[in-house]
């Protein structure tokens, strides 16, 4: 029962920091720590969420404007936590400067042009996507199985996104005693492994789709994070915001093109 409560509470934590849901009134616990198993359920929850209200938009909107409105629920059930970190990265990463300076160009809270141009494509791609999807879902298939095929799509981008996350927390941190360090506190081999291994049978689940979705958002996490160990040393809390909001969109783009 302890057991449960404990999970119970991280959950409620996970829930607090990387969504805007409710996380009831119960006192939180003062650290992350073990709350990072929680993230890729958390990514389920988020594209569920957003392919219901996008459902439900779907019997009073044409497809183009559900893809936004759609854009819009992903972004408002997370804050914009992520998208956060993605201007970060694109404001700083891309500076030719010291490593140094571009980890303080990164924490700086105001948006440059980089920063801007990375939300504007991000946001432009993911609603371009949604459309896609759910003209081939949603639009072909009126009634539970178009909702069902079209949440299925977003469940497992929002989670294969947030178990990219695992592997780079491996990283050394770029900036010590951040909210990067305080994310992958308690993050074991063992909740790795079994992250990885999940990934890999939800995605053979899916067919040819959820394999090559799965390769390509490997490589581009892969790309990405060497990129930026090379650019600041390791990594932060921008830059799993950044990787999380970029593995979302290639795997979206797989779907559309597959």
């Amino acid at each position: 029962m302890n057991r449960l409560q404990s999970q119970l509470t991280l959950f409620r934590c996970a829930l607090a920091f990387y969504t805007r849901l409710p996380a009831g009134s119960a006192q939180l616990p003062p650290t992350m720590h073990g709350t990072i198993i929680w993230l890729p359920f958390i990514g389920v929850l988020v594209g569920i969420l957003t392919a219901l209200g996008t459902w439900l938009f779907s019997f009073l909107f044409s497809a183009p404007l559900c893809g936004l409105a759609g854009c819009f629920l992903w972004t408002a059930i997370t804050g914009g936590l992520h998208l956060d970190g993605l201007c970060d990265c694109a404001d700083g990463l891309v500076l030719e400067a010291s490593p140094e300076k571009r980890l303080q160009v990164m924490k700086d809270s105001r948006l440059g042009t980089f920063g801007g141009c990375a939300l504007f494509f991000d946001l432009a791609f993911k609603a371009c996507a949604l459309t896609l999807i759910l003209e081939n879902t949603v639009f072909a298939l009126p009634g539970i199985t178009g909702f069902f095929l079209f949440a299925k799509d977003l469940a497992f981008a929002a989670f294969l996104a947030r178990c990219t996350v695992m592997p780079a927390m491996l990283l050394p941190s770029a900036r010590h005693g951040g909210m990067g360090e305080a994310t992958k506190d308690g993050l074991t081999k063992k909740t790795l492994v079994f992250f990885l291994v999940l990934a890999v049978c939800l995605s053979a689940v899916q067919g040819l789709q959820g394999l090559c979705a799965l390769v390509t958002a490997a490589a581009v996490a892969a790309l990405f994070l060497r990129w930026t160990k090379a650019r600041i040393g390791g990594v932060t809390g921008d830059v799993y915001g950044c990787l999380i909001e970029s593995t979302e969109c290639t795997v979206l783009l797989v779907f559309c093109a597959l």
